[in-house]
């Protein structure tokens, strides 16, 4: 149980962290399917595999057989002293990709048997948010960006703490329900005459590993 804590608490950590992860971009061509209504991203564990293949073998395996579930965003296998681990985490977004892929347990995939289980969202990703916003006239005061933040976003849910960073961009804490939903609706749209560009970090659900790399050591266990 401890080792399955390990791996849970090593999986589900945050980009602000500090272990490589990475920031949610919106805009990168690889995760734009993230505006697709949290709803409809899922994810799964898999096991089954031999662990000593090689990672791209399992990577390619495990993309055919889910391939039908809908749009495989991200693949995480991670990797510890030159062996894979033995369980990898799946992301899909499509209608119902959960339950489609759970139905996928037990197939055979060239010569091994895939066991695929469920790995749900926290019940309330997506609804408590922190959000990073750009794009916005930096000749105004601190008062007037806040308040303009503030009214912007005020159809997405309890704005709690706005931040103003001396890097161009603010810090926006959102509490609503769809809060996410919403939030990326806005992303693009204009405040004042300038577009924004909204980035959500912390608190969604995201199509992607966290993690930029799934590699580990045993120093890190």
């Amino acid at each position: 149980m401890e080792n399955l804590a390990s791996e849970l608490d090593l999986l589900n950590l945050s980009t602000m962290d500090g272990y490589g992860s990475r920031r949610l971009i919106w805009n990168d061509p690889h995760i734009l399917s993230v505006k697709s209504k949290i709803r409809n991203v899922g994810r799964v564990f898999v096991t089954g595999y031999d662990i000593n293949l090689p990672h791209d073998d399992v990577d390619g395996a495990l993309r055919k057989l889910f391939s039908p579930c809908g749009l495989i965003t991200d693949i995480c296998i991670r990797y510890r002293d030159n062996r894979l681990e033995r369980r990898a985490v799946v992301y899909i977004v499509g209608e119902s990709t959960v339950e489609k892929a759970l139905q996928l347990s037990g197939s055979d995939v060239g010569g091994w048997k895939a066991i695929v289980t469920p790995y749900p969202f926290p019940k309330d990703a997506g609804r408590s948010i922190t959000i990073w916003v750009s794009g916005y006239d930096t000749s105004l005061s601190e008062i007037d960006i806040e308040s303009a933040i503030r009214q912007h976003f005020s159809s997405c849910g309890e704005i709690t703490d706005v931040e103003i960073s001396k890097s161009s961009s603010a810090e926006v804490d959102i509490d609503g329900e769809d809060a996410q939903d919403k939030v990326m609706e806005l992303d693009g749209s204009h405040m004042g005459g300038r577009e924004l560009l909204v980035d959500v970090v912390s608190g969604g659900v995201n199509t992607f590993h966290r993690k930029r790399h799934c590699y580990i050591h045993s120093r890190d266990r």
